[in-house]
């Protein structure tokens, strides 16, 4: 009897690992709707088209205030934008140059939010990092606060053919972290 719980339980274990990746390879696809707008866009920089994307829904009207964060500490509109920024849009485009990390963009944006009296944002990231953006921009903002999550395609993650190549090893990477902040959150809280 001890020997076939010896067998069973690692491979139930397996079982249940592999039925979250497979349930988490799927949702890289489900964030792309956009609602009837929001007060600001908030791009989660450090991806391809991230911020291009970003910039085109600001062009579009989806918002009054494009942040962007996580953006580095020598970076200006011009390096980001080359220089395809008008005045009028440079008024509306916020660079937030202090996070690091996913936690740190929440809380930093939180702050920023906070200042500026916003109260719902789009969420834009890649594919495979919007699951985890949203659930940790969820956590940390106040209750209320309205977040449509929206991933852009990343030319380093096929999100068709996730199981090739580098795309495996991006989700795999994100697949960790994303649980790796959901117990972090379920031990530690979230700062108020």
């Amino acid at each position: 009897m001890i020997r076939k719980i010896s067998y069973i339980l690692p491979l139930a274990a397996i079982a249940l690992i592999a039925a979250l990746f497979f349930e988490f390879a799927a949702s890289t696809r489900e964030y792309r709707p956009i609602g009837p707008g929001a007060d600001a866009i908030v791009v989660l920089t450090g991806g391809r088209g991230r911020t291009e994307e970003g910039l085109a829904l600001l062009r579009k009207g989806r918002a009054k205030l494009l942040i962007l964060s996580g953006v580095h500490q020598d970076a200006d509109l011009d390096s980001i934008f080359l220089k395809r920024v008008n005045s009028v849009e440079r008024g509306k485009i916020v660079l937030e140059k202090r996070s690091g990390s996913t936690f740190e963009n929440a809380l930093e944006v939180r702050k920023l939010m906070e200042e500026r009296g916003i109260a719902s944002i789009v969420l834009i990231t890649s594919g495979y990092h919007i699951k985890r953006a949203h659930y940790t921009f969820m956590k940390v903002m106040p209750e209320g606060t309205r977040i449509e999550a929206y991933s852009v395609v990343s030319p380093n993650f096929d999100e068709s053919r996730w199981w090739e190549g580098g795309s495996f090893g991006l989700l795999a990477a994100e697949f960790v972290k994303y649980y790796w902040y959901m117990a972090r959150f379920a031990v530690f809280g979230v700062p108020a």
